[in-house]
């Protein structure tokens, strides 16, 4: 396919387009400054253009067209060439990069002159997206103050040339696959310039404003360097509470009072300190430069490893720090920390991978680089889509409902590091172990699947082809064939013994983050991030029905062994039973306080396990529909469920870095692992003496003894 852009032509996405180099409808150019042949349309959302995917050969870009109607108004052309000025200048990981000549003005057939961009595709998602579906599951404090790290290094380059970005937030934040971030947007990006203060003096200045993450005195036309340490913080902020900064809940407009910490309950008063300078109103009480803020953030690294005692840490941060002076050098980092070294807050390594959120798959995110992708059309017609009557959720027994004594006696273990598996370049998203107890397979943010040996930690396997994020796997139940989803909806099947892949389905329109597979092998169920479930045939990859009632992201779902039931858990709260036959939602059970991360079934089908980010589990009886206990122990978020092949223990794992056993016809707590050092995203139990784990914070896998 090749995209006409004049916005005058009758038929831009003629089918003929592909095979020329003008418009078989209206004969305008087809390839722009010719070498970028504009693909698709991406957003007609963008307040000031239309945003394209175009290709130079087989390079991904993107393209921003400035409207017509726009052209005439002098101080948004003015925004739009001010952003590829300044990109072009900035030679850094962290902005898009847009080459010298990346600004043109194009003249199609008989139409307008339009003014374009042509800039780096970013394959990522923005922070706002990446919130919004994953159900606004706030971040850590590790990960806040990696990438408030991140953001202020990217900040010290642009302020060295002499502007500040004056505009950012969640939205103009994007993540790179490798991890780094990317500051976007710099159309209202301004020189620090004598003139531009004489104009800041007479309030000549255009004022750029995004509610809640501007600062008082850019709202008055008088923005400085330090408004950009301000909505920063706010960024921050809104990362670590899940909440925008204008929540009523958060800020009282009467009083003028910014009121986030206790949203944010696990969060150290020193780092919350900086947070709060940043974020003061006054120009005065922030820091003065991002060096400056560099400073104090490698001077509260400094404080948190004088508290745990580690010297190899404090070598590291009093060492001269490597900085990035150019594109593709080897790190942006204000620090280096060797890989012994504890992290900035706590005791684990540095992360330099994504975050995931505290489930089982974080990475859900809008296709098309991070842009959204409103012109997107669901593939295959005639897909079987309808609304279904939703039954009332069900109430939790009055009196009928324990809270598991914790308080008794249990072992508490400290697990011994056996090995660790490194070949994953970025994040894990999920582990599955296979019947033998010996294989097991990880699906990984670096795009890629690999098949393990354990007993040796040999890859034997590693499954390619997926163009971005590999948030679920699922096996059929003789194992033979291997499925998995992607952050871009892709759905694939694979042959597990060779790596072959076998098949591609229609996939979704948005995220998968979920697959189970029906005992009988012939159905495959899929669950994405804008709340949908999907029903498939295997042999066919045909999509037999659409299930819709969540309001929020599905985060997790299972079919029960009978086969007759899917179970789904969502950051909506709630857990949805379905009957698998006709699609009916049979029963919503609600109870948790906040996002359901994962559930697990016992074998029998007695029993129902949910996780949560409330901290807690709760044991249901399926047949009847009711919580019978709510399990508390864990001190953060439960991101990961597993049952043990004898179907008698229910693992939990946290974000308190720790595992807990439980038994699964009392709920009683068994025995507490500790030691791991970083979060459990993911655990597997392939015997009772080993335990797998894997974390957000790095890509490792690693295999633990569970003997003392």
């Amino acid at each position: 396919m090749s995209l006409c852009i004049n916005p005058s032509c009758p038929q831009p996405a003629h089918p003929e387009n592909s095979r020329h180099v003008t418009c078989q409808a209206c004969g305008s150019g087809l390839l722009l400054q010719g070498q970028y042949r504009v693909m698709r349309l991406l957003s007609s959302s963008s307040g000031f253009g239309l945003v394209y995917e175009a290709y130079q050969q087989d390079q991904p870009k993107i393209l921003k067209v400035l409207r017509p109607d726009r052209t005439d108004n002098p101080k948004i052309l003015s925004l739009f060439r001010k952003e590829a000025e300044v990109l072009s200048q900035l030679n850094h990981p962290g902005v898009p990069l847009v080459e010298p000549d990346g600004y043109f003005v194009y003249q199609p057939q008989a139409g307008p002159p339009l003014h374009c961009i042509v800039m780096e595709k970013i394959d990522g998602p923005n922070l706002l997206q990446w919130m919004l579906q994953q159900g606004n599951h706030p971040i850590g404090e590790r990960q806040a103050f990696q990438w408030l790290h991140q953001l202020t290094e990217i900040l010290r380059r642009v302020h060295q040339h002499n502007y500040f970005h004056r505009d950012i937030k969640p939205d103009n934040v994007m993540l790179r696959s490798s991890g780094q971030l990317v500051l976007v947007d710099f159309g209202a990006a301004r020189e620090m310039s004598q003139t531009y203060l004489a104009q800041v003096s007479g309030s000549g200045v255009t004022t750029i404003s995004s509610a809640g993450y501007t600062p008082p005195e850019q709202e008055q036309g008088q923005a400085v360097p330090q408004s950009d340490f301000y909505a920063l913080g706010r960024t921050i902020i809104f990362l670590l509470t899940g909440r925008s900064p204008n929540d009523p809940a958060m800020y009282d407009p009467m009083l003028n009072l910014f009121k986030w910490r206790s949203f944010a309950p696990t969060i150290s008063d020193e780092f919350a300190n900086l947070l709060d300078s940043l974020v003061s109103p006054r120009v005065i009480d922030r820091p003065k430069t991002a060096q400056e803020l560099l400073d104090r953030l490698q001077k509260l690294s400094l404080s948190q490893f004088m508290q745990l005692g580690d010297t190899a840490a404090l070598h590291a941060i009093t060492s001269p720090p490597v900085i990035e002076s150019d594109w593709g050098s080897t790190q942006a980092s204000g620090f280096q920390m060797p890989d012994n070294a504890a992290s900035p807050i706590g005791d684990t390594p540095a992360p330099t991978v994504i975050p995931r959120r505290g489930n089982s798959h974080l990475w859900t995110w809008l296709i098309a680089g991070g842009l959204t992708c409103a012109g997107l059309l669901l593939l295959g017609v005639g897909v079987w889509h309808r609304q279904r009557s939703q039954p009332p959720a069900a109430t939790v027994p009055s009196g009928a409902v324990n809270d598991i004594d914790v308080a008794q006696p249990t072992p508490e273990i400290r697990v011994e590091l056996l090995r660790t598996l490194t070949s994953h370049t970025n994040s894990i998203n999920e582990l599955q172990l296979l019947s033998d107890e010996r294989r097991f397979i990880s699906a990984s943010a670096d795009n890629t699947i690999r098949l393990w040996d354990l007993s040796s930690g040999q890859i034997l396997h590693t499954f390619t082809g997926h163009q971005t994020f590999v948030n679920a796997i699922a096996l059929s139940p003789d194992e033979l064939t291997l499925y998995s989803g992607s952050a871009d909806g892709a759905l694939l099947a694979w042959n597990l013994n060779t790596a072959e892949q076998q098949a591609t389905f229609a996939g979704h329109d948005s995220p998968i983050n979920a697959l189970a597979h029906h005992p009988n092998g012939r159905l495959l169920v899929s669950g994405g991030s804008d709340g949908t479930i999907k029903i498939w045939e295997t042999a066919t990859q045909t999509l037999v029905q659409t299930l819709t009632g969540h309001e929020g992201a599905v985060n997790t779902l299972i079919i029960t062994s009978d086969g007759q039931r899917i179970i789904t858990g969502s950051a909506d709260r709630t857990i949805r039973i379905w009957d698998l036959q006709t699609g009916e939602a049979l029963a919503v059970l609600a109870g948790h306080d906040s996002f359901i991360n994962a559930i697990a079934a016992s074998p029998d089908g007695r029993y129902l396990f949910s996780a949560s980010a409330d901290q807690t589990l709760k044991r249901w009886d399926l047949n009847a529909e009711e919580v019978l206990e709510t399990l508390n122990g864990h001190t953060s978020y439960v991101n990961v469920l597993t049952v043990s092949r004898d179907g008698q223990t229910v693992a939990s794992g946290s974000a308190d870095e720790t595992v807990r056993l439980w038994d699964v016809t009392t709920g009683k707590l068994k025995v507490t692992y500790i030691g791991f050092g970083m979060p459990v995203d993911h655990l597997l139990l392939p015997s009772e003496k080993q335990i797998v784990t894997a974390s957000r914070e790095n890509s490792a896998i690693k295999a633990w003894n569970l003997e003392p």
